[in-house]
C-alpha cells in the first residue's frame, strides 16, 4: 500500500503573537529547571572534591577492591566524568533558551544567504548521539552544490533538529525490543529549477491520515503523556511558512514517514 501524501501551506490558525507567546515560554520554563540542576550540579562538584582525597587514599590502598562493577579508581573518574557531563548540558540546554527566542517572529528579519546543505551537515553532528542509538543513517546531496537560500539559519536549525529528533524517537518506539540496529534514517538534498527539497525519512512507527492532520496543531502529541508537549511540530511549521515554504507528510502506518521540505532558491 503506497503512502498517503499530505501538503500543508499557511494556517491562520497558529497567529505570529500566539506562538511567540508559546516559544517564549518554552524558553523559561527551560531556563528555571535548568538553574536549578546547575547549581545543584555545582554544589555536588564541590562536595565530591572534599571528598576526592579520601577517594584517592583508599583507592591507592585497595586499588582491586571493587564497589559493584567498578574499582575505586575507575568509580573516581566516572563520579567527576558525569558531573562535567551534567554541566555540560546545561549549557547546551541554555543555548537551546537562547535559540528558541531567536525563533519569534521579531527575529526573522535577520535575513542572510546560508547554505542548507551546511546547516543540516551540522545538525547530523550534533545529532549523531542520539541517531547512533537508533538508526543507520544515509545522507545524500549534489555534493557540487550549497543548496543556498535566504533565511534564517538558527530558526531553521531549530526547525530540522525537531524532524531529526522526532524520528529517532518513533525509530526507537518502533524497534525498542529489538537488538539489531533496525532503523534507517534517511536525509535527501535534491533541487528543481526553482526550489531545494529537503526530505528527512525514517522507518519508524508511521501515521494513519487522521494523525497526520493533527500533528501541527499546538499541545498535539503522539508521545506518552510526559514525553512531549506537542509543540515542536507546531514551531516547525511556522518556522517553514515565514521563510515562505511548503511542507509535505507522507506517511503509512508502521512503515514510514517522509517530511519534504519545499524552500526557494537564493537569487543571484
Amino acid at each position: 500500500m503506497p503512502m498517503e501524501k499530505y501538503q500543508f501551506s499557511e494556517d491562520p490558525e497558529i497567529s505570529k503573537p500566539i506562538l511567540d507567546q508559546i516559544v517564549l515560554g518554552i524558553a523559561h520554563e527551560l531556563n528555571n529547571p535548568n538553574g536549578f540542576i546547575r547549581m545543584n550540579a555545582m554544589n555536588l562538584k564541590k562536595i565530591i572534591a572534599l571528598l576526592d582525597p579520601i577517594l584517592r587514599e583508599a583507592g591507592e590502598k585497595d586499588p582491586e577492591k571493587k564497589f559493584g562493577p567498578y574499582t575505586l579508581p575507575v568509580l573516581r573518574g566516572k563520579i567527576h566524568q558525569n558531573l562535567e557531563g551534567i554541566l555540560q548540558a546545561t549549557v547546551r540546554i541554555i543555548v537551546i533558551a537562547d535559540r528558541l527566542k531567536d525563533c519569534t517572529s521579531d527575529a526573522l528579519v535577520q535575513h542572510a544567504r546560508i547554505s542548507l546543505k551546511s546547516l543540516l551537515e551540522d545538525l547530523v553532528k550534533s545529532h549523531d548521539f542520539i541517531i547512533q542509538r537508533c538508526a543507520l543513517l544515509d545522507v545524500i546531496s549534489d555534493n557540487d552544490c550549497e543548496f543556498e537560500i535566504m533565511g534564517h539559519r538558527l530558526q531553521l536549525e531549530q526547525a530540522f533538529s525537531v524532524l531529526i529528533t522526532n524520528a529517532c524517537d518513533t525509530i526507537s518506539e518502533r524497534y525498542n525490543d529489538s537488538e539489531e540496529l533496525r532503523g534507517v534514517l534517511k536525509i535527501n538534498l535534491t533541487q528543481s529549477e526553482e526550489e531545494y527539497v529537503v526530505s528527512i525519512r525514517d522507518n519508524g512507527m508511521g501515521m494513519d491520515k487522521e494523525t497526520v492532520e493533527k500533528i501541527f496543531t499546538p499541545y498535539f502529541s503522539t508521545k506518552p503523556q510526559g514525553a512531549g508537549h506537542g509543540l515542536g511540530l507546531a514551531i516547525f511549521k511556522t518556522i517553514i511558512q515565514r521563510h515562505h515554504g511548503r511542507i509535505e507528510v507522507l506517511s503509512e502506518e508502521n512503515v514510514e514517514t517522509e517530511f519534504r521540505v519545499f524552500l526557494a532558491k537564493a537569487g543571484g
